[in-house]
């Protein structure tokens, strides 16, 4: 049978008795008129449970499966039925059931992501964009990401995508690839694939700025996890040209990716040949949070080698004056730490730390710092974090950026003590930098 509600062709197995079942057909077709719960609006039912629109081609009184263990194996072997109509309905019974944590688990024990793999070729482009969501939703679970590293030609299959399909699957793809690239051991596998990420900084000169917007993302987990490859393909360059960009989500982007780069002693290098330190100036006085926050971190690097602090020191009263006002920011504490950690770095400096302690040390000592009550962990309130109290730090909050650990086995987990302690340490260790004297 066709559950309506579920928008999925399964009912094979039922725990209601089916005299109760027949008593109410019965019932209903008495009815002029079949009130379909999903198709009009049930107060009583979730509205997410309601689907938009229907499978293609489909009787919604009528179905032929059936929710359950037997149902999923038989939608499973129906991706590669030699019907077409057969197979595009299992393909959409397949997306609607990884929804659910237990039938998602259950798909990826049943190697659904071979058979979904081999249906990235398809020459249906229905079928090849509802594949690219499928592993997408299948790519959040360890056990998923696992089979799809174990699927031969699944990276090169998914450039392909990238590169040569229409507009809504090189979407869907790129944010396939997003989606893997959180895991470390996903990440080792993209970068071993040969031109992988010449690809990505090619498709980033000349896409759409969304699609654009979603490779940068990807491409700071592939630069942090391995900077020596996009090195070597010039993604300094084109980094630094998107930082003429007109959209500003893909400046911060850019400068996200740049900070990965500027890790290894290549980058440090290149950007002391750039200047960095002093193109970043203006972007400390820019109007959009994100590009300042991105800009002020990856000073954090660019800052670290002594020719920059010798370059800083040219304009040590604007650059100063420009850091001290972000520090005094407690309703970003991710703000203030990367702040304080760039003034941190041209203390080093013996003239500009003579500089800041003859006028900003007495602005140092008065930064304040939020409380645990007044902070919830994220840069932004919410009216998720307002409804679900501490709890929504379990959830994921799309476009709101949460301060996490840099290290540790709970690298994701939010701690707001701890974090809220390190703040205070590297105010500490900033007032004792410009109090700090060479030893004679």
């Amino acid at each position: 049978m066709f559950c309506a509600e579920m928008n999925s062709y399964l009912q094979l197995v039922c725990a209601m008795e089916p005299r109760v079942i027949n008593k109410a057909v019965e019932r209903a077709m008495a009815n002029k008129v079949i009130d379909l719960p999903c198709a009009k609006f049930n107060p009583l039912g979730l509205t997410s449970a309601r689907p938009s629109t229907y499978a293609p081609h489909i009787d919604i009184t009528r179905a032929r499966l059936g929710f359950g263990r037997i149902g999923l194996r038989m939608v499973n072997r129906d991706l590669h039925s030699p019907d077409y109509l057969i197979q595009l309905q299992a393909i959409h019974t397949v997306l609607d059931q990884v929804q659910i944590s237990e039938n998602a688990m259950f798909l990826i024990k049943l190697n659904v992501v071979h058979r979904l793999t081999e249906l990235l070729d398809n020459r249906d482009p229905v079928i090849r964009e509802k594949v690219c969501l499928i592993l997408t939703h299948l790519a959040g679970y360890h056990q998923g990401r696992l089979r799809l590293n174990d699927c031969p030609n699944l990276y090169f299959r998914l450039m392909w995508l990238c590169l040569r399909d229409r507009k809504e699957i090189r979407y869907a793809a790129a944010y396939t690839f997003r989606t893997l690239s959180r895991d470390r051991c996903a990440c080792e596998a993209i970068c071993k694939v040969d031109d992988i990420i010449e690809n990505m900084l090619k498709i980033v000169k000349n896409e759409y700025t969304g699609i654009v917007l979603i490779h940068l993302k990807s491409m700071k987990n592939l630069f942090e996890y391995d900077p020596v490859v996009p090195l070597k393909a010039n993604a300094f360059q084109v980094m630094l040209n998107l930082f003429t960009n007109a959209d500003p989500r893909i400046i911060s982007e850019a400068m996200e990716c740049m900070s990965q780069l500027c890790k290894h002693d290549v980058g440090k290098l290149l950007a002391d040949q750039y200047d960095l330190t002093f193109f970043l100036r203006p972007y400390l006085t820019c109007k959009e949070y994100g590009v300042v926050m991105s800009a002020v971190g990856l000073m954090c690097y660019t800052t670290l080698t002594k020719r920059s602090k010798w370059r800083a020191k040219e304009v040590a009263k604007e650059l100063t004056m420009n850091l001290m006002h972000l520090c005094h920011a407690p309703m970003l504490p991710l703000l203030q730490l990367r702040t304080m950690q760039v003034l941190i770095n041209l203390c080093d400096c013996p003239d500009i730390r003579k500089h800041v302690k003859h006028l900003w040390k007495h602005k140092v000592q008065l930064i304040m710092i939020r409380t645990h009550e007044e902070w919830d962990g994220t840069m932004e309130t919410s009216s998720m974090g307002l409804e679900t109290g501490h709890n929504y730090r379990t959830m994921c909050i799309e476009g709101i950026e949460t301060i996490k650990n840099d290290y540790g086995d709970n690298a994701e987990v939010v701690n707001v003590h701890s974090y809220l302690r390190r703040l205070r340490e590297k105010k500490e260790q900033l007032l004792k930098a410009i109090d700090w004297t060479p030893y004679s």
